[in-house]
């Protein structure tokens, strides 16, 4: 491999019993969660989201860009 080659290890995904554990797992590899949504936060567009987590009725979800490294969450509120 030459010097200027670089190798991205991408977050591992999991499926997920609660907010709690996503999120504890995405820390534990490094994720830097940006806060939540609906309090007003900026999400880069050249990031790609997927939801890692969602509560039962879908009101409240967790996202993350697995190269990028970063998360955010979202609550609607039930």
């Amino acid at each position: 491999m030459d010097s200027l080659d670089a190798v991205i290890i991408p977050v591992t995904i999991l499926e997920y019993k609660t907010y709690d554990d996503a999120m504890l797992h995405l820390n534990d590899q490094g994720v830097t969660h940006l806060g939540w949504l609906n309090s007003g936060i900026s999400i880069p567009e050249h990031y790609t989201f997927e939801k890692v987590y969602s509560n039962w009725s879908g009101s409240s979800c967790l996202y993350c860009d697995p190269i990028y490294r970063v998360s955010y969450s979202v609550d609607m509120g039930d």
